[in-house]
């Protein structure tokens, strides 16, 4: 009995030392699988590139890569600022996703990537397909994918399939772009891209914030929401009247999250019309969150937050979230000082707390000293120096056309183009302008 005991102890170690030896063989062959895989040779891989201002681009980028991959393909996604010149040359096939807003600029991350692209780049063996996303409303309509795909094409790229474009993410357009995929790569899509999930929010108030000015009317609405969730930056994305026939139209949330939802809105068109009168309170929106990570908080450096107008609902969310004791400086622009100083009492509340070490504003049509934010910035160069090179970050929210641009014209004046680009490539400058 005792040498039958024995025996099967044996048997049973035998057993287990061989399983040890087989899942360690497992895993050895598991770790080379997956370097095989990321060694592939690029050629042989399909190339998605992304620009993405709102995440709309992103998203649509990586759910066409889950796609491919399910079908087989061999697939490398990235944001364009994230692909090597050797990437490009190496991929036969390249998709490209990407956005446009404002005046024809494209995302943030992207500003740098057509002037980097070496004009003796040898794109000769690469098929492009370029989706652009856009809105109507601009002059310049997908200005951005019309230039990337003019710059490849000028470095001898083949077009594998004329240019897309979708109109605020219309559905239609989307079934488009999804009909040459299919056609190009025998792929099965539903009828839309998985979408971010979608909540209600009901309106609880509306206040005007200058209501005696003659300026358009500037309005703060509250919402009381369940379950969503987001971060100082993100924006709002929604449909006029909840109609899924309608354009999409974005706004930044103007508070960190919580089970209250806060947008400041300029009443200037059909949705903001609809969310800054024709909706009641007790009445829903349906929106979805977009993610913004070009214009994120970066944790425990200074704050320096420019903006104008609708503009300061960015920038209030960054406040709202920043932690107590950090270094915040506000510079914030309106037209007229006795009608148009928004969110006044709160702005004071932040600088007599110490959550604000510095208050700034202007108003381009005070009477006495009429000034815009890029004066502030100029009267205050010495100091904005200092907080730069003590690694504070820049965050600019507002219109592009109106303030962006002269903003960052400014900046690149004060601090020199070389010392401004840095900031940029650094992610120490992050806008969001529309």
């Amino acid at each position: 009995m005792d040498q039958l005991t024995t025996e099967y102890s044996r048997l049973l170690w035998a057993a287990v030392v061989l399983l040890a030896y087989l899942a360690l063989c497992g895993r050895i062959w598991l770790r080379q699988r997956r370097q095989a895989v990321s060694n592939a040779p690029l050629a042989d891989c399909i190339l998605v590139g992304w620009a993405s201002q709102g995440g709309a681009a992103q998203q649509l980028a990586e759910q066409l890569q889950h796609q491919l991959q399910a079908a087989g393909y061999q697939v490398h996604c990235a944001a364009l600022h994230r692909l090597s010149h050797a990437q490009l040359q190496a991929s036969r096939t390249l998709l490209f996703v990407v956005s446009t807003y404002g005046e024809g600029q494209p995302p943030e991350h992207a500003r740098m990537f057509l002037h980097a692209l070496p004009a003796r780049l040898d794109l000769s063996h690469s098929n492009i397909q370029v989706l652009g996303l856009g809105d109507r409303r601009y002059p310049l309509f997908c200005q951005f994918a019309r230039q990337l795909e003019q710059a490849l094409l000028e470095r001898g790229a083949q077009l594998a399939w004329p240019l897309l474009t979708v109109d605020s993410l219309h559905p239609q357009d989307i079934a488009a772009w999804h009909a040459s995929l299919t056609q190009r790569f025998s792929l099965t899509f539903s009828d839309t891209f998985a979408t971010p999930d979608a909540f209600s929010a009901t309106l609880v108030e509306r206040i005007c914030l200058n209501p005696d000015s003659t300026s358009p009317s500037l309005f703060l609405l509250r919402f009381s929401v369940h379950d969503a969730r987001w971060q100082a930056g993100d924006t709002l994305r929604l449909r006029p009247f909840n109609n899924p026939q309608l354009a999409v139209r974005e706004y930044s949330i103007a508070n960190a999250c919580g089970e209250t939802l806060e947008l400041i809105v300029r009443q200037a068109g059909q949705c903001s019309g609809w969310l800054c009168q024709t909706l009641a309170a007790g009445e829903q929106i349906v929106f979805q969150v977009c993610a913004k990570p070009d214009f994120y908080a970066v944790p425990d450096a200074p704050a320096i937050l420019i903006g104008a107008g609708s503009g300061l609902a960015g920038l209030r969310g960054h406040l709202q979230a920043r932690p107590a004791g950090s270094h915040n400086w506000l510079v914030f622009g309106e037209r007229c000082p006795d009608t148009d100083r928004i969110l006044a009492e709160e702005a004071e509340n932040w600088l007599m707390g110490g959550h604000l070490q510095y208050l700034n504003l202007a108003f381009s049509r005070d009477p006495q000293q009429p000034a815009y934010v890029q004066d502030c910035l100029r009267k205050h160069q010495a100091r904005l120096v200092e907080w730069l090179d003590n690694g504070a970050v820049l965050y600019l929210c507002g219109s592009l056309q109106g303030m962006g641009r002269s903003v960052e014209s400014m900046l690149a004046e004060l601090l020199g183009q070389k010392k401004f680009r840095a900031l940029q490539q650094q992610g120490r400058y992050r806008a969001d302008l529309y």
